[in-house]
């Protein structure tokens, strides 16, 4: 065992008081200017958009899709054997045929966004939840708790499962008439989606190339959202008509066996599949175009199949209202179901007096692989918009809209002469303890203009390196929601009462301090609307002010309106500024 010999005395400790230091806030001037987000690369983005969103502040924004696809196998053979076999048949196996493969009905599957976020596992997800964070909550007023419901299988949601005209809390004999039943907030679908409107698919005449030649094929090809030419590049329609909206989740029932006469098939649920766009194309197209071609050189891979089936072009038009809708092309497939003819043996296999031939049903599918583009058109912007962008003063507003849209640009410590103040402020003993950045949002503007769907989050990154600011990486914190992570950072809508926008306000301590006491370089900062704060790569651009914008921005369609740093008298007190939280020793 070891010790000490020596005694130690802890000296110093009245040299600072309790009292010592005193906190203090101090605003700091701010210098922004507005650039306008360009044609972008719209190939691997995270999601696509389809339809038009219009507001009085922006205009008129629409868009269509294009998409390659990929066949579920390549060299497929349709019904059971090759078409080879098909066609010389087998004179050891008498049940190799002729197939007589027939396309019977294709649809074309586009799955809403969705989620099933329950914060207090009720059973009940949140946004139909009237106490997302009571376990005991009722939402249907029935008297049992909707965890309760759950467990008895009963409708949390309807306060008379079976319809008999006695709530489920003074029913001693319910039956679910349909149980498994799955709700879903659909969360992709801006405008109104209440309203039918007209979707038209068609075959493309345009193969879309892995590389640019340009390059000599070393990079790959840029299609941006600009290029409204390939639109010139349609070939057959494959469908086009009236599209309603169904929000609920869609059943798939069974097929009627006839030899059950006491029991009916067709209404028993087969599967149930989340919200949807399910669209009937034509079947005499994939008819020829897939199934009579089993066997060919054009379906042997990916690569010949796209020159040979080069996609299909999506455009939805027609709207009474203005409907954009976000949808997850990723999980989307068209099903081709067809007949084909199969030989029975009937479980007799030397007997053939009592073989048969019967009609078999099958299904092969065809996803979205490949390149995939985004066609944007947007109404030129309002002169007031293009003064702001011309703009060499300090702001008044700030205008961001996403896609090809508009963003800021964010100098700190710099007022609206252009003088630095990074040098005064490095002069001041101060501890700082919490900076923020406050965008206030215009109501007044956004609320004569008719209103407009404002954008849930705001993104700040570093414009040189396009990376988010070290406050970013930094926070782990988490929400209620999914959506709703670091939360000290921010970046998020604060609300009225009446739901209408407030403020956003951005957390950048450790940015500040980095600048202020250990001499990083204070870079211009990029402010644009986000649609996750969790997707921080970039997109190029063709022709903009900057190379690149951020994703996130992008692919969200919303736009908003903000006070800037000069916004006149009467809004003074809701300037763009940045807050300043430190402590110094009191003299």
């Amino acid at each position: 065992m070891f010790s000490c010999t020596k005694e130690f005395n802890t000296i110093g400790t009245e040299i600072l008081k309790d009292d010592s230091f005193e906190t203090k806030v101090q605003d700091v001037e701010v210098y922004a200017s507005q650039k306008i987000i360009g044609a972008f690369n719209t190939t691997n983005l995270p999601i696509y958009q389809i339809g038009e969103i219009r507001d009085n502040i922006f205009g008129s924004v629409t868009s269509s899709f294009i998409t390659q696809l990929q066949l579920s196998r390549y060299n497929p053979s349709f019904g059971i054997a090759s078409q080879e076999k098909e066609n010389t048949g087998d004179p050891l196996n008498i049940t190799v045929i002729e197939e007589n493969e027939l396309v019977t009905e294709v649809y074309l599957d586009i799955p809403f966004f969705t989620n099933r976020n329950d914060k207090d596992g009720d059973g009940v997800i949140d946004s139909y939840d009237v106490d997302d964070n009571d376990v005991n909550s009722d939402s249907d007023g029935d008297g049992v708790s909707d965890a309760q419901e759950r467990a008895n299988g009963t409708d949390p949601l309807n306060p008379d499962t079976d319809g008999d005209g006695i709530p489920d809390g003074q029913d001693d004999d319910t039956v679910n008439p349909n149980p498994g039943a799955t709700v879903y907030d659909v969360d992709s679908l801006l405008g109104n989606f209440n309203d039918s409107f007209k979707i038209k698919i068609q075959e493309m005449d345009y193969y879309l190339r892995e590389y640019d030649p340009a390059d000599n094929f070393e990079s790959r090809q840029r299609y941006y959202s600009d290029n409204n030419i390939l639109e010139n590049f349609t070939g057959q329609t494959l469908f086009d008509g009236e599209v309603q909206i169904d929000k609920n989740e869609l059943l798939i029932y069974r097929e009627d066996d006839p030899e059950t006469d006491d029991v009916d098939e067709s209404e028993e649920v087969k599967e149930r599949l989340s919200p949807r766009i399910r669209i009937p194309l034509n079947s005499e197209f994939f008819q020829s175009k897939l199934i009579d071609k089993e066997g060919s050189i054009d379906l042997a891979n990916y690569d010949n199949f796209n020159l040979y089936f080069k996609g299909i072009y999506i455009n939805a038009y027609d709207f009474t209202d203005p409907l954009m809708m976000i949808l997850d092309f990723d999980s989307a497939e068209i099903v081709i179901n067809y007949e084909y003819d199969k030989y029975n043996k009937n479980n007799t296999e030397e007997d053939i007096t009592d073989d048969t031939i019967d009609r078999e049903s099958k299904d092969f599918k065809i996803t979205f692989m490949g390149n995939k583009i985004n066609l944007i058109k947007r109404e030129p912007f309002s002169s007031e918009i293009i003064s702001n962008i011309n703009s060499t003063n300090n702001l008044s507003k700030i205008y961001l809209k996403g896609g090809e849209g508009l963003m800021a640009e964010i100098d700190l410590f710099k007022d609206s002469q252009g003088n630095d103040l990074l040098d005064d402020i490095k002069s001041r003993p101060w501890l700082i303890n919490e900076a923020n950045l406050t965008f206030y949002v215009d109501r007044e503007a956004i609320d004569l203009n008719g209103g407009l769907i404002e954008p849930f989050r705001l993104y700040l990154y570093d414009l040189d390196t396009s990376l988010p600011l070290v406050d970013y990486y930094i926070d782990d914190t988490q929400g209620p929601r999914r959506s709703e992570t670091k939360i000290n950072h921010g970046g998020m809508l604060e609300i009225d009462s009446d739901s209408r926008g407030i403020k956003y306000k951005i957390r950048i301590s450790e940015h500040i301090k980095n600048i202020v006491r250990k001499d990083s370089i204070n870079k211009k900062l990029g402010l644009v609307l986000s649609s996750s704060i969790t997707n921080i790569f970039s997109t190029e651009l063709k022709t903009s002010p900057i190379e690149s914008a951020p994703q996130t921005t992008v692919i969200n369609p919303l736009g908003t309106v903000l006070y800037g740093p000069e916004p006149g008298q009467p809004n003074y007190d809701k300037r763009l500024k940045l807050e300043l939280f430190y402590s110094e020793i009191k003299n």
